[in-house]
C-alpha cells in the first residue's frame, strides 16, 4: 500500500527534475527591460516566468527575448507569460468574474536553442499588448533554465 502512495510523489519529484536548472534571471516588477549574462550548453534553453499579479478586465502581456553573443543576435523569440503553461510549479491561478491573479512558476510555450556552448547574453522587453483596467504587478521575472 506504500509503495502505490509513493508513485505519485516520485512521479512529481521527476516531472520537476526534468524541467531542467534555473541558470539566470531577469527580474520584472513592471514593464521595461532587463539583461542577464548566462553560460549555455549547445542545447534548447527553457523559459519559464515567475509571476505574482492581479488584474480585472482583460489582459495581454509578452515578453520579447533575445540571445546575444558579442552583440549579435543568435536568437529571438515571442513569450506569453499570461498564456499555457505545459508545466507549473507553486501555481496559484484565481478567475473571478473581471478579476484575475497568477502567481507561481511556469514554463511558456517558447524558448531557443544555443547554438554552441558558450556566454551569452540573455535580454528581454516585458510589456503589455492589452493593459488591463486595475493591475498589481508585484513580480514577473523571465527564468532561463537547460
Amino acid at each position: 500500500m506504500r509503495r502505490i502512495a509513493l508513485i505519485p510523489t516520485l512521479l512529481a519529484l521527476l516531472l520537476v527534475a526534468s524541467c531542467g536548472k534555473e541558470i539566470g534571471r531577469i527580474p520584472f516588477t513592471g514593464e521595461g527591460e532587463g539583461e542577464t549574462t548566462v553560460t549555455l550548453q549547445a542545447k534548447k534553453v527553457a523559459l519559464w516566468a515567475d509571476l505574482d499579479l492581479a488584474y480585472v478586465g482583460d489582459a495581454s502581456l509578452t515578453y520579447q527575448v533575445e540571445l546575444l553573443e558579442a552583440g549579435t543576435v543568435k536568437a529571438s523569440t515571442t513569450c506569453d507569460p499570461l498564456g499555457f503553461m505545459s508545466v507549473k510549479v507553486g501555481w496559484v491561478e484565481t478567475d473571478i468574474g473581471p478579476r484575475h491573479s497568477r502567481s507561481g512558476q511556469g514554463r511558456m510555450g517558447c524558448g531557443f536553442s544555443a547554438p554552441a556552448a558558450g556566454t551569452y547574453v540573455v535580454r528581454a522587453k516585458l510589456a503589455f499588448g492589452q493593459r488591463p483596467a486595475g493591475l498589481t504587478l508585484t513580480q514577473a521575472d523571465l527564468v532561463i533554465k537547460q
